[in-house]
């Protein structure tokens, strides 16, 4: 037995379509079944921004 695991790169919403694009790919070589997918979604930060007119809150002069 052989277990295979894939990153892939690509745009959100592609993983069943992609998941079958490679069981119907690797069929070729043997009976395949797929364990699971999972998709995570980006990470994103934000800045925070403030004001330099206003002093910052916890600074003490």
């Amino acid at each position: 037995m052989l277990i295979i695991t894939v990153q892939v790169n690509a745009p959100a919403g592609q993983a069943v379509g992609i998941k079958e694009d490679l069981a119907m790919y690797l069929e070729r070589f043997g009976d395949i079944r797929v364990v699971s997918v999972t998709e995570e979604q980006p990470r994103y930060r934000q800045m925070g921004l403030y004001d330099a007119r206003q002093p910052q809150r916890g600074k003490k002069k």
